[in-house]
């Protein structure tokens, strides 16, 4: 317990002067900021042209690393990374305060006080600003070195980036000057720093092998840097890969300063710095790195707010200073700002919101549009990437994938980004029934409020109220074209049995009995065998009739009803090795499409578990409710793996079950036999009208009767 509280007690006090560290540096860098802006404004509208850098440039490149480095240090006690962005950011603002000093100096009172440390700072000190490049490009993203063969190259970067600034505070200022007219008038006003008592041959070639040393150690920290690629998985790869481009970048415009004017120098080093510094918040926001991002984005946005705000102030104190007096060019500049800043502040904090969280802060926006672009869509594929988007779009999410199961078709599917390692699965649920599911990333701020959860819940419902519905519409259109086709089949079936087969039957017997008509007045006895084959063809025509007619709708309905012709089945069935149970419970009258749908159910799904489920035993239940007939059939067969492919004994159930608008399913696994349920439907019949003999039709007066006819009626 005592190591425990030591533990925790040691983390509070890290945790503690962190926290005061930063409060420090962005007081000093907020008083340094104001200073050099101020010294800017007194000094630059005169003389655009200064001694030195102006003060605002270093100013831009410092905030650039302290905002970052600031919140890192707030969150991360004492991380590398954010001693490193923070330290260094704060020294670019002073130095930036120094500079501003040294040109107001230069212009107003060359022997004051505070001239020669400003000087100091900025000529010599200044030097160690481009250490963070070598630094982050070393330490960059979990702030140690690398180890291996990295270590030691990393050391001797450090060692090499050290040369310059070691170079410039102690070398004697008339070797700094060499060959400079105008700095030699500037160290003979300003310098009083120490120096180190050198022969002034080694501190020539000390300082002409400076830049070079610097130069080596940035590309040595660069490859090493790139080596933390090889590796990597893709998550800290894209982490360094803005850092990586950054620094390049960086050290690709050392190489031009030399030709350049001092204020384009100045100008390329605040971009390119400012572009190390992005590199490190496009890490932390778009790949979530250090668990900033939040409060990163924020920060950034008030910030370029005041940013926006003082420059409005500086710019109306500058224009409007020379016309008015101090007093109400301020008003002014406070007038200004307060409109400019009320408009400008929500459209930026809008921008940010979508940036960070999404759009979940309008949900009616979010479905109305979605409902939109939902009714606007061609098909069940543009509905279904209509939703991946409006889900990435609402939450923020790089990555989000939409999959809609589609019974018989397979499956479709949309995807919009990237996909990531972390992956949250969200099922879509429709009247109880699973119909798809979603797959997506957390975007900056993953989806864990109540509203987030209600909001994503809507989005899912009106979606898959428009799939369901397009589905639907899909197979009812697909349940209608197979009913013309199967009444076309149907009819086309039969007058092929009325034309191949009852055809030349009747034809046969019309000929029977006209030869035996024939033979009547010469040969008795051949008219007598003439009609004896008549009859015997007649036979034929009327087992032809009955099959028609079976295939029309089996007559055991009609003879024995459903429960029965079920057992009657079940008995041709049974035996040889397969037991089958009928249980039937229909009290109520059925309509006969339900009875045909039941019974050939009933027959196709003993055939399949006998003949290829291989069950030894099979129960059939027949139950009747109210507006529906359960049909289930249950065996302990083989089962159905879950690769095999419905056969057309399946699909032809199913089809029965669903043009009734009913339902069917199969329940199997491989060893565990077989479950089928078919769900049917029906408008409950009257039993009076169910039982009632149906009306004859009124006799005409005189009665024909066909030899075919009495012949039918003795069978």
């Amino acid at each position: 317990m005592t190591d425990g509280t030591s533990c925790c007690h040691d983390e509070r006090m890290r945790r503690t002067s962190s926290r005061i560290a930063v409060v420090v540096l962005a007081t000093v860098s907020l008083l340094a900021a104001i200073g050099a802006i101020a010294l800017d404004a007194a000094v630059l509208p005169e003389h655009p042209d200064p001694l030195v850098s102006a003060g605002w440039t270093s100013v831009l490149s410092g905030t650039a690393m302290l905002i970052p480095g600031c919140l890192l240090l707030w969150r991360l006690p004492w991380h590398p990374i954010a001693v490193v962005l923070a330290v260094f950011g704060t020294l670019w603002i002073v130095d930036g305060l120094a500079s501003a000093a040294v040109n107001l100096a230069w212009y107003t009172d060359r022997g004051a006080a505070w001239a020669p440390p400003a000087f100091w700072f900025f000529t010599r000190f200044g030097a160690v600003l481009i250490m963070p490049i070598q630094l982050l490009l070393l330490l960059f993203p979990d702030g140690r070195l690398r180890r291996g063969w990295a270590f030691p190259v990393s050391i001797v970067s450090i060692v090499l980036g050290l040369a310059m600034p070691i170079t410039y505070v102690f070398a004697p200022a008339h070797i700094l000057a060499e060959g400079e007219p105008e700095r030699i008038v500037q160290m003979e006003a300003f310098e009083r720093a120490p120096t180190v008592p050198l022969p002034d041959e080694v501190w020539t070639l000390v300082l002409a092998l400076a830049p070079t040393c610097l130069l080596i150690g940035l590309v040595l920290a660069l490859v090493v840097a790139i080596s933390r690629r090889f590796g990597a998985d893709a998550e800290e790869r894209a982490q360094l890969r803005w850092l990586v481009w950054s620094g390049a970048l960086f050290i690709a415009t050392t190489f031009t300063y030399s030709s350049l004017p001092s204020i384009v120098v100045d100008l390329l080093l605040a971009v390119t710095i400012g572009l190390v510094s992005a590199s490190v918040v496009v890490a932390v926001t778009r790949y979530r790195l250090y668990d900033i991002d939040r409060l990163l984005s924020w920060t950034i946005v008030y910030g370029i707010l005041v940013v926006a705000a003082v420059v409005v102030d500086v710019l109306i104190v500058v224009l409007v200073g020379n016309l008015l007096d101090d007093r109400a060019a301020m008003l002014i500049a406070v007038v200004a700002v307060t409109i400019a800043y009320a408009p400008l502040r929500g459209k930026l904090l809008a921008v940010a919101s979508r940036a960070v969280y999404g759009r979940r802060s309008d949900p009616y926006g979010l479905v109305s549009a979605l409902g939109e672009r939902l009714e606007q869509a061609a098909d069940t594929g543009q509905r279904v990437e209509d939703l991946a988007r409006t889900i990435a779009e609402a939450f923020a999410s790089p990555y989000v994938r939409v999959a809609i199961d589609r019974r018989g078709s397979g499956t479709i599917e949309a995807s919009v980004g990237s996909r990531g390692d972390e992956i949250i699965r969200v099922p879509i649920d429709y009247d109880g029934v699973q119909i798809g599911r979603i797959e997506m990333q957390p975007g900056r701020r993953p989806v864990v409020s109540a509203r987030d959860q209600r909001l994503l819940g809507d989005l899912v419902r009106v979606t898959a109220a428009a799939l369901r519905a397009s589905e639907l519409n899909r197979e009812l259109q697909a349940a209608r074209e197979r009913l013309v086709r199967a009444g076309e089949e149907s009819r086309s079936r039969l007058r092929r049995d009325l034309h191949d087969e009852l055809g030349p039957l009747l034809a046969g017997v019309r000929l029977r009995l006209e030869a035996a008509r024939n033979a009547v007045p010469r040969s008795p006895d051949r008219a007598i065998q003439a009609l004896d084959a008549a009859i015997q063809e007649q036979g034929d025509v009327i087992v032809a009739i009955r099959r028609i007619v079976h295939d029309l709708r089996p007559p055991a309905l009609d003879d024995l009803g459903l429960a029965r012709a079920v057992e009657q089945l079940a008995e041709r069935v049974d035996g040889a090795g397969c037991t089958v149970t009928v249980t039937a419970d229909v009290p109520h009258p059925l309509t006969a499409a339900v009875e045909v749908a039941a019974y050939r159910i009933a027959s196709e799904g003993l055939a399949n578990a006998r003949r290829h489920g291989h069950a030894a035993t099979i129960t059939v239940r027949l139950l009747s409710e109210t507006d529906r007939l359960i049909v289930a059939i249950d065996d302990d067969g083989d089962g159905i793996g879950p690769d095999a492919t419905p056969g057309l004994g399946l699909a032809s159930m199913r089809e029965r079950a669903e043009e009734l608008g009913g339902t069917f399913a199969v329940d199997s696994a491989p060893g565990d036999g077989t479950r089928i349920t078919a769900i049917l439907p029906f408008d409950p019949v009257d039993d009076d009208a169910a039982t009632a003999e149906p009306p004859l039709p009124p006799e005409p007066a005189t009665r024909f009767v066909s030899p075919f006819q009495e012949l039918a009626d003795d069978h």
